[in-house]
């Protein structure tokens, strides 16, 4: 019998990978049944595989949501490292729909509303999973479980490795994602997008035989029309073809889309009318905002030892609560916010940040507001006055200055960083969420130990993918899953 830090006794081996090892346990401490993932044996010796899982438990154990899978410690022994984790009572979407083909219209998207909402919570504070796939998401009584973030990484960072692989499965991957660049939320939303497609219909939205042809056909091809299924609301349909959207602008956030599907899981939804999806540069009432605000009401997220998006204290608390701006007398605002890192020596940096009224309406006495994800504390501002506090940053105009209709104001920002610098990603003009476009330098390599990854699930972090940008070829998990 083999015991792990004097408390965690394995019980059953449960599956491995090319990474590792997970077993049924029992925390003799606690007196609850658990799920270890040790590293393999022969990797124990490998200073990165080492540092890899250890990053992937700090980074996961930061994030704690009913749809995301809980990690509750990390050790070693015999400088083997290991993550327990809650043990999940289910089976893979991917089993399920091998197995009995479609979900019901209803199961699928109440899975998917929770995956996207799983998400948000992520993106919130600057991870991105990077391999959305049905054999990541567990079905459980208690709804569905993102599993597997151990390819995870931070807003901004270099989506490539330094030999320009990308990590992930060829058959979720974005097209922005083969072509280099950043890590960004948006390409969690087209795996969403697929992850909806196939649950609803069994398959993807394209034919391919291999990976090169799977590749292309995430660069060229558009999505086939989802087939009819019998009940679903326009709006779902909608909602899928926006997230598998060539252009990363065009999909919905992942806040918005989790805020769409709750509505039509609720038990009392009734078929009557189907909303209409917001406009482009659209204009966010109380009630949107609600919508999208949806997914903290209903999961009760909090980060442990940091604030809640909505400024609230995060540890310890049941559930966030979610504090939407006092509405406001002025016309609605069409806003769009660009955030381009210019420079970053690893402990300070400099963004160049641009406020633009897309409305038809001049703006006056006008107020930013966002959230850094990381340790980010400004200290200096061309143009403008600005205040923060933890997280939370307001940018106002030094004295009455009003932005035109279809007019643009262009600021500076010069700030300090101990940790990490991970690029904030939604930002708001008095109270009304505007579209944003994140870009520039990566943020300074993390130090050895710390780093972008997370872990989570008792299916194992390695079994993912490799592609490579420039020659469009992958291989890891099979291509229609």
């Amino acid at each position: 019998m083999t015991v792990l830090g004097g408390r965690y006794r394995l019980v059953e081996r449960l599956g491995a990978g090319g990474m590792a090892v997970v077993w049924r346990a029992y925390d003799e401490v606690l007196d609850r049944p658990v799920a270890v993932k040790v590293l393999a044996p022969r990797l124990a010796a490998d200073p990165h595989r080492r540092r890899q899982l250890r990053a992937e438990a700090q980074a996961a154990g930061k994030l704690c949501h009913p749809h995301i899978t809980n990690v509750y410690d990390y050790g070693e022994r015999d400088e083997s490292p290991y993550v327990v984790m809650e043990l999940i009572d289910g089976q893979s979407m991917a089993t399920a729909l091998d197995r009995d083909g479609p979900l019901p219209w209803p199961e699928a998207v109440k899975a998917c509303g929770e995956v996207a909402s799983a998400l948000a919570v992520a993106h919130a504070h600057g991870v991105v999973h990077r391999d959305v796939k049905p054999s990541n998401v567990m079905l459980t009584a208690a709804g569905a479980k993102v599993v597997d973030f151990g390819i995870s990484a931070l807003v901004g960072a270099s989506d490539a490795t330094p030999d320009g692989s990308l990590l992930g499965t060829p058959a979720y991957l974005a097209p922005e994602r083969l072509e280099g660049g950043q890590v960004s939320p948006a390409t969690d939303v087209y795996a969403l997008g697929l992850l909806l497609y196939r649950a609803l219909t069994g398959h993807l939205p394209w034919e391919a035989a291999t990976t090169t042809q799977m590749l292309r056909a995430h660069r060229y091809s558009d999505p086939g029309p989802l087939p009819p299924v019998e009940g679903l609301p326009e709006a779902v349909a909608l909602l899928c073809r926006r997230c598998l959207a060539k252009r990363p602008e065009n999909r919905p956030s992942s806040a918005e889309a989790a805020g769409v599907l709750a509505s039509f899981s609720s038990p009392s939804w009734v078929p009557v009318a189907t909303p209409a999806p917001p406009a482009r540069g659209r204009q966010w009432t109380g009630a949107a905002l609600a919508a999208a605000a949806l997914l903290a009401v209903v999961g009760g997220l909090w980060v442990h030892g940091s604030r809640s998006p909505s400024g609230t204290a995060g540890a310890g608390a049941a559930a966030a609560a979610v504090v939407l701006p006092e509405a406001s007398t002025r016309p609605a605002l069409a806003c769009s916010v660009a955030y381009a890192l210019k420079r970053d020596s690893g402990r300070e940096f400099h963004a160049d940040l641009t406020v633009t009224n897309a409305g038809g309406q001049p703006v006056d006495g006008w107020r930013l507001t966002f959230a850094f994800p990381g340790d980010q504390r400004l200290v200096g501002a061309r143009s403008v006055k600005f205040a923060q506090a933890g997280r939370d940053v307001v940018i106002e105009p030094s004295g009455q200055r009003a932005i035109a209709a279809g007019d643009s104001v262009a600021m500076g920002l010069t700030g300090r960083y101990e940790k990490g610098n991970p690029l904030p990603t939604a930002f708001a003009v008095d109270g009304t969420e505007c579209e944003a476009l994140v870009s520039g330098a990566p943020p300074a390599p993390a130090s050895p130990g710390s780093g972008p990854g997370s872990g989570s699930g008792a299916s194992d972090g390695d079994n993912s993918g490799k592609g490579n940008g420039k020659s469009g070829k992958g291989n890891g998990d099979e291509e229609n899953d």
